[in-house]
């Protein structure tokens, strides 16, 4: 029993040690994500640019409850995934775009304007069924000023590395008022998730973050430019649960040998 112990306290300091060292990288990485700030506002006073040209107010926009995110158009990572899953979920929710909700894409690139904005659109739109409701899906620009006071007030922290941005990839849930309701992380998301998220967010609720797993599993690679699988970090959280069942076993066993004796 002794050595079983051993080996148990053994898998235990290992476990410790890498997760030590992941959780310092993970901190450091997580410098590039949500800051998560559910019950606060997104600044309403943010200058932006229309597809029209015109200068206008977020305030001003957000009427109904919102799905808020935040890209740049040059993006060569996660950006065109996730407005196709915008297109995506735009045609399959069980909801009217314009009339039940609202999405506003801005780009965080103060370089970018609103007519490449605008040529984006176009190829999400071109796919859809839903091609009508798709004109309540707003693209705006702004100056850098005016985004880091958004991202900042919605919790999108990102970078400028190796000439491209490190940034979070997911989508912002706001109520009617402009109040963070929910995050739901990643490209692709259910229609009930965009039901539910949309339909609490009438009733000013808010909700648990969606995929926050996501978080968790992978890493970013400042070489690649890209998130990993982060093998190290899940294979340490497999051994800890095994290393704790066989602690049970052991634990079960030898109490039910001293009943027997």
């Amino acid at each position: 029993m002794r050595q079983f112990k051993l080996v148990f306290l053994l898998i235990i300091f290992l476990v410790n040690n890498e997760s030590f060292s992941q959780t310092s990288l993970f901190d450091q990485q997580m410098k590039v994500g949500f800051e998560e700030k559910q019950g606060q506002f997104a600044a309403l006073d943010t200058k932006l640019v229309n597809e029209s040209g015109d200068t206008v107010i977020l305030g001003d926009i957000i009427k109904k409850p919102t799905i808020l995110n935040l890209v740049y158009f040059r993006c060569p990572g996660t950006c065109s995934p996730l407005m196709w899953g915008i297109s995506k979920f735009i045609d399959q929710v069980d909801l009217r775009l314009g009339e039940d909700y609202q999405v506003i894409t801005i780009s965080f690139d103060y370089t970018e304007d609103i007519d490449l904005g605008i040529k984006k659109k176009a190829n999400y739109i071109n796919t859809m069924t839903k091609k009508d409701a798709a004109k309540y899906w707003q693209f705006f620009v702004s100056d850098s000023a005016n985004i880091a006071r958004l991202a900042n007030s919605v919790g999108f922290e990102y970078k400028f590395i190796n000439n491209q941005f490190v940034h979070p990839t997911g989508l912002i849930a706001l109520s009617s008022d402009g109040k963070i309701t929910r995050y739901l992380r990643g490209i692709e998301f259910l229609p009930f998730d965009i039901k539910i998220t949309m339909v609490e967010a009438a009733n000013g609720k808010i909700g648990p973050s969606i995929n926050r797993l996501l978080a968790i599993c992978y890493s970013y690679d400042d070489k690649g430019n890209q998130f990993v699988f982060n093998v190290t970090r899940v294979s340490g959280i497999v051994i800890f649960f095994f290393a704790f069942i066989f602690f049970l076993y052991l634990a079960f066993s030898r109490r039910k040998t001293k009943k027997e004796a």
